[in-house]
């Protein structure tokens, strides 16, 4: 099965959703390519992922851009090293949650 992180429509839905919680910032993706943008990060205890919502088109505006250095707690699936956020939510306790 594809599963490039830009196909969602090939998502198995038995995927597990999980909860991830972790600050967002902003990074050059794909650097020294066609493809180099400013990505939106998701930097957890467990690793780093480009983050978007699932289902959105991946070449248009990030709608979580605008949380950039906010800690966030998002639910989703992770595809590759692109975590696809279905919900997520600002964390009012930064401090607490990393």
């Amino acid at each position: 099965m594809n599963m490039s992180p830009d196909d969602t429509t090939q998502w198995d839905s038995n995927s597990p959703v999980i909860s991830l919680t972790g600050r967002l910032v902003l990074r050059t993706f794909g650097k020294y390519t066609k493809s180099e943008h400013l990505g939106v990060y998701l930097v957890t205890a467990h690793g780093d992922y480009l983050i978007r919502p699932a289902g959105d088109n991946p070449f248009m505006n990030n709608p979580l851009m605008k949380l950039a250095g906010k800690t966030i707690t998002a639910e989703g699936y992770i595809i590759d090293y692109v975590f696809l956020a279905k919900t997520w939510k600002e964390d009012p306790f930064p401090d607490a949650a990393i």
